[in-house]
């Protein structure tokens, strides 16, 4: 918050506390930076998030601990909600879940600290369209290219995962 407070020293502080509630929920709706691991799906179809979160969307569903492919096996209509083509009274369902903070709810810290970059560039970008005596649009425009691309960056490492400074090594020249 300190970095905020200095990139926008006229904002008070409880329209900076609500900057970065709302650049924390745009990154975990948009980018799916939250993801729970082994949530409960009824045979409804019903996901069980778990409390103080809600269910953005389920990254992959799982049939007796065997991966279940999106379209064929099941679709998701809505963010809480999936519907299951074929299934058995025996069969027991989970799924890998993006979820996002409820209005109560936080971030967890962890997730925060990976993010501060991005959710600092949120907040400032938040804070500078607000017409207020602080507004500077081209200030905005610049930090909203970060936090775009800090949520670009927390949908990557969702998709592909957490190899963070993954490198190649080039092939020598014969």
């Amino acid at each position: 918050m300190q970095t905020v407070v200095q990139d926008v020293p006229e904002a008070p502080l409880m329209t900076v506390r609500d900057a970065l509630r709302w650049a924390e929920f745009r990154l975990c709706q948009d980018g799916n930076a939250w993801i729970v691991d082994e949530v409960p799906v009824t045979s409804e179809g019903a996901i069980i998030a778990p409390s103080d979160v809600y269910c953005v969307r389920a990254l992959t569903v799982y049939r007796n601990g065997r991966e279940m492919a999106p379209g064929a096996d099941y679709e998701q209509s809505s963010p809480g909600t999936i519907t299951i083509h074929r299934q058995n009274s025996t069969d027991t369902f989970t799924a890998r879940v993006a979820v996002k903070p409820t209005a109560d709810g936080a971030m967890p810290e962890a997730l925060r600290d990976q993010h501060l970059e991005a959710l600092r560039h949120g907040a400032t970008f938040r804070l500078l369209m607000l017409p207020q005596p602080w507004r500077n649009v081209e200030q905005a425009a610049y930090h909203e290219t970060r936090f775009t691309a800090g949520i670009n960056d927390a949908y990557r490492l969702s998709v592909y995962g957490q190899q963070q400074g993954a490198r190649v090594k080039p092939r020598g020249f014969i």
